[in-house]
C-alpha cells in the first residue's frame, strides 16, 4: 500500500494523525530492521574472511580458500551498500518524525479549536475562499 493510497481514507485531521503515526512508526521499524541486517552482513564477511585466513593457514587447496576470500569481498560489498541504505532508512525515519511534527504544530490548533467549538462545523465548501 502506497503512502497516497494510505491517506486517502483520511478524511480528518484526527484520522490523519493516526495514519502519520502508523507511517512513522513503520518506517522506523523499517530503519531498525535494515540497521540490524546491516549489523549480520558485517559479522558474515569478517567470518568469512576469517575462514578463509584460517583455510590458508591450514594449508587447503587455494581454490576453495579463494572461494571463501571471494565470499568475503561479496559480503563486504553488501555491508557497504547497506550501509548506505542504511543512512537513507535513517533519513527516511528523520523526515517522517518531521512530517509528524508539522502536520501536529500547523494543524494542531484547528483540531483543538474545531473539537473545542461549540458549534459544528458547516460543509468544508463554506469555507472556500472563492
Amino acid at each position: 500500500m502506497s503512502v497516497t493510497e494510505s491517506l486517502k481514507d483520511a478524511a480528518t485531521y484526527a484520522a490523519l494523525r493516526v495514519k502519520l503515526a502508523w507511517l512513522t512508526h513503520q518506517v522506523h521499524v523499517h530503519s531498525e530492521t535494515v540497521t540490524a541486517l546491516v549489523s549480520t552482513i558485517d559479522d558474515t564477511a569478517e567470518q568469512m574472511q576469517d575462514a578463509a585466513e584460517t583455510m590458508k593457514a591450514l594449508a587447503v587447496d587455494s581454490a576453495t580458500t579463494a572461494e571463501f576470500a571471494d565470499a568475503a569481498v561479496v559480503m563486504t560489498g553488501a555491508k557497504e551498500a547497506a550501509g548506505a541504505y542504511t543512512a537513507a532508512a535513517d533519513s527516511a525515519a528523520h523526515a517522517a518524525d518531521d512530517a509528524k511534527s508539522t502536520v501536529e504544530s500547523e494543524h494542531g490548533g484547528i483540531a483543538d479549536a474545531v473539537d473545542s467549538s461549540p458549534v459544528e462545523m458547516a460543509e468544508a465548501s463554506f469555507y472556500s475562499q472563492q
